[in-house]
């Protein structure tokens, strides 16, 4: 437990470095003068005691640089009202921006398995399973290579006249997207619901990945938090239905890095970028400055 502690805050320690120094906010750590690390005088009244010896060095900082960041679109309606909901033109300007910038697209599947290289990654994933969706996939993503992961709540798939029916989620599929549960109903999984109603708790989990693989007659591998939210008892209940991911979101522009390196991840907390229209102009500002960081020497 005392080697587990230290390591995981050595491994958060370089990943917040990481995030200031792209952020703009601050140099790395490792690139500071030792001169700032001087020991204070004797007179100055301070007794440095040993601490404990860390069981491992800290992690090298090239196991940081094959990394990707994740983002999140949902519909593509062209609702003005709606922060979430894009034009089918907006989003091919969103998409050819960041290709601009020198990222590529990579699959979220081979994100999570470790094939990254570099920092210039960028993972697309669409929520809900809208209606829209196909339109999108079809006439955006997969004419420029891109296959995104759709996450879908089988309660609304084939149902309702607003989200894609079953054969649509089954073409695309076909044509290489990755499909994720994102719910059953789409219910907040968090510990209140686990302690006011385990039975749609349960649902939300459980049921989302059995309907889930019937409809792709494949295993569900990853969950993404309805709503991003999510608590320790939401995490392992993932870990028991046989989830190997769990992603969350944040709707503003965050840290939001998954390495290449497994280790350096929370494999049931995958931060991920929601795509909004308040938003995307810092998202894409932050984008930049991490394409920035990869041609300094």
């Amino acid at each position: 437990m005392f080697y587990g502690s230290i390591l995981g805050r050595a491994q958060a320690i370089v990943r917040a470095a990481l995030i200031l120094f792209i952020l703009g906010l601050t140099e790395p750590f490792w690139a500071q003068s030792y001169s700032d690390l001087a020991s204070p005088a004797p007179d100055e009244g301070i007794i440095l005691l040993p601490g404990p010896t860390s069981p491992e060095a800290l992690p090298p900082v090239d196991r940081f640089q094959n990394r990707a960041v994740i983002l999140c679109w949902h519909t593509f309606l062209g609702v003005a009202s709606v922060p979430t909901d894009f034009t089918l033109s907006e989003l091919a300007s969103q998409v050819d921006a960041i290709r601009a910038l020198g990222y590529r697209f990579v699959d979220l599947e081979d994100a999570l398995s470790g094939r990254l290289e570099g920092g210039l990654n960028v993972v697309a994933t669409i929520d809900d399973g809208h209606r829209t969706v196909p339109l999108a996939v079809e006439k955006v993503f997969l004419p420029r290579g891109i296959r995104p992961t759709l996450f879908i709540y089988p309660a609304v798939i084939g149902t309702t006249s607003f989200a894609m029916g079953d054969s649509a989620v089954q073409r695309l599929e076909g044509e290489g997207c990755w499909v994720g549960a994102h719910g059953y109903h789409h219910l907040f999984v968090n510990e209140e619901l686990y302690r006011s109603d385990r039975a749609n708790f349960d649902k939300e989990i459980y049921k989302a990945k059995l309907k889930t693989e019937e409809l792709i007659d494949l295993p569900v591998l990853a969950y993404a938090y309805p709503y991003g939210a999510f608590s320790a008892v939401t995490k392992e209940e993932l870990a028991s239905a046989g989830y190997a991911f769990g992603l969350c979101a944040f709707g503003s522009v965050q840290s939001g890095f998954v390495y290449a390196d497994s280790l350096l991840n929370d494999q049931y907390e995958l931060p991920r970028l929601v795509v909004t229209k308040d938003n995307w102009p810092s998202l894409l500002a932050l984008l930049e400055r991490n394409a920035k960081t990869q041609s300094e020497p």
